[in-house]
Order: structure tokens, then sequence, then C-alpha cells
């Protein structure tokens, strides 16, 4: 279980909220679409156990979500990207200061 104060509700009901805000979490920030309000049901299956989310390798799941949608944007006939873009604009920055020295 998490640890938190209940505030008189139950485990079960504040491991509910946990799981939904993950879930929002998940499909509309991390790991988002083109639709960017739509979710797919199997990240609900990574929300069963609250207590193993930290042993999943979420970064390389950003990463490779992120790398995904990339090459998607890259076709000719695409007119939009999805994904994390926060990461892409700190990869950059983190990039132009070690590399390009004036």
């Amino acid at each position: 279980m998490l640890a938190y104060k209940s505030h008189g509700r139950s485990g079960q009901h504040i491991d509910c909220a946990v799981r939904g805000y993950l879930l929002f979490l998940l499909g509309c920030t991390i790991l988002c679409d083109k639709t960017g309000f739509t979710v797919p049901v199997a990240y609900l299956s990574f929300l069963v156990e609250i207590d193993n989310i930290s042993s999943f390798g979420w970064g390389a799941a950003t990463l490779a979500h992120l790398y995904r949608q990339l090459g998607i944007a890259s076709r000719a006939n695409c007119r939009q990207i999805a994904g994390y873009l926060t990461l892409v604009e700190v990869c950059l920055l983190i990039y132009q200061f070690f590399f390009f020295k004036y």
C-alpha cells in the first residue's frame, strides 16, 4: 500500500484514485497520442498492482514511444506530432550546451 493520510477514506478508495491519476498521467501526458484525450485500455494492466509500478522501465517505455512518434511524424503526409515533447526539448538543450561551444 502507498503511504498516505486517509482522512476517513478507505485504502481501496485512495488506491483507485491513485490508479486514475496514473492512468491520466500515462495516457494524456507521457505516452499520449494525437487525440490528446484517449487512453488505451492496455495501460490498466500496468496499474493493477500499485506497489509494483516502480519496477517497470517507464523511462525506456517513454523513449521508445517518443522514438516511434518521431518516426511517424517524419513521414511526408504527417502534419502533427504526438508524445512527450518536453523531453525532446530538454535533450536538445543539453545537446546544445555540451556540444556547441562558441
